[in-house]
């Protein structure tokens, strides 16, 4: 997962260089999939699968567009998407590439693996990182990180 600390200017580079749509921007501020693998647990298919990097990725020779990923996503990042290129296909999963971190300006992104030491409990992670909570957790992130890690 990558998130944003108060560094950040909303200039919104992040979200636009995303190649996979998985960065929302409530109140301007980018939030991102937080990789917790709930898409890829309930796909009936397993067209979405953990790549090297800890990011998940969407397998369309497999996917059969059924929408549980899309139901299931905790924070409404999964979705299904269409355009000219592609045709319909799953969207707005994080295959964490680090675009995101690459691209921005003020150094705001922050990959969470980085922060958080040892295993992440993503059960501790999704309390924290709901809409509600990103302002909290981008005014303090090193306090959230802390709280990740009891």
């Amino acid at each position: 997962m990558y998130f944003t600390t108060t560094d950040c200017d909303k200039c919104g580079k992040c979200w636009d260089a995303c190649p996979t749509g998985c960065i929302r921007h409530p109140d301007g501020i980018p939030f991102s999939c937080t990789t917790c693998g709930i898409c890829a647990s309930v796909c009936p298919t397993g067209a979405i699968r953990k790549n090297r990097f800890g990011g998940y990725y969407v397998d369309r020779s497999r996917c059969i567009l059924c929408g549980l990923c899309v139901k299931h996503c905790p924070f409404e990042f999964a979705k299904i998407s269409e355009d000219a290129v592609r045709g319909r296909h799953v969207s707005g999963i994080c295959v964490r590439c680090g675009i995101c971190v690459k691209v921005c300006p003020k150094n705001a992104r922050v990959d969470a693996t980085k922060v958080i030491r040892g295993r992440i409990d993503y059960d501790v992670l999704m309390e924290i990182a709901t809409p509600e909570k990103l302002k909290a957790l981008v005014e303090k992130p090193m306090e959230a990180s802390t709280e990740a890690r009891k």
